[in-house]
């Protein structure tokens, strides 16, 4: 057999791994779509008291332009709150904070949490991480942001191309949040979605039965990635 028969099969099997990565499409790349021009955001209903009423953390707090798709610096006010548990949840923050010039956001006597250079989704992820780490819990935690820097937000997650937040706006619905997060992941079949509202999560067999409920600020929009 001569060398060149030799290498033949490992030459089809890597060409044929190229043709495969050329029809691949790369999620990674697929570009978020564009955010369309939002009239009439949402207010944030419920103040609880001893909350501002704008996402100020302090007198020093500046304000700092913010897009929900951007990351976080320096600046960056939060509006947060936090549960525990899923069935049986009980609220263990509920709190303005900003980012400070080390890209962390501080919660007296839990912990402190990088967000610098994040977004939103991770930012969420990290916030979660802190509560469960800093206060020993072993149930679930579910970070709600209501807003930063008093743009409401709306958070969309699971079986989407990207997890990502968009601005709530006045009469929007849960199908309309999902099209402009960009829908499902290609090729999903799924049609279940929870709205998650305060730690509790209510489900819909598809995105039509959802828009019996308007989501409000803080809420999360999540695509189920088993139904």
């Amino acid at each position: 057999m001569t060398r060149f028969s030799k290498l033949l099969p490992a030459l089809i099997l890597l060409g044929a791994c190229s043709t495969v990565k050329k029809l691949t499409p790369d999620l990674s790349r697929i570009p978020a779509p564009p955010l369309p021009s939002f009239s009439g955001l949402k207010k944030i209903a419920t103040i609880l008291p001893g909350m501002p009423e704008s996402d100020t953390a302090s007198v020093e707090d500046p304000k700092v332009p913010f897009n929900s798709r951007q990351t976080l610096g320096y600046g960056h006010t939060l509006r947060l709150h936090v549960y525990e548990g899923s069935r049986s949840t009980k609220r263990i923050y509920n709190g303005v904070v900003m980012v400070d010039e080390k890209g962390v956001v501080a919660f007296p006597g839990v912990g402190s949490a990088r967000v610098g250079g994040l977004e939103l989704p991770k930012a969420a992820e990290a916030v979660a991480t802190t509560f469960r780490v800093g206060l020993r819990i072993s149930r679930a935690v579910t970070v709600h942001i209501l807003s930063v820097e008093d743009l409401p937000l709306v958070a969309i997650t699971g079986d989407v191309i990207k997890d990502e937040y968009i601005p709530a706006w006045e009469k929007m619905t849960v199908k309309q949040a999902v099209t402009v997060a960009g829908g499902r992941r290609l090729g999903s079949a799924n049609r279940g979605v929870y709205l998650i509202r305060e730690g509790h999560s209510r489900y819909f067999p598809s995105l039509e039965a959802a828009d019996s409920t308007e989501p409000e600020p803080g809420d999360i929009i999540h695509l189920s990635t088993d139904l």
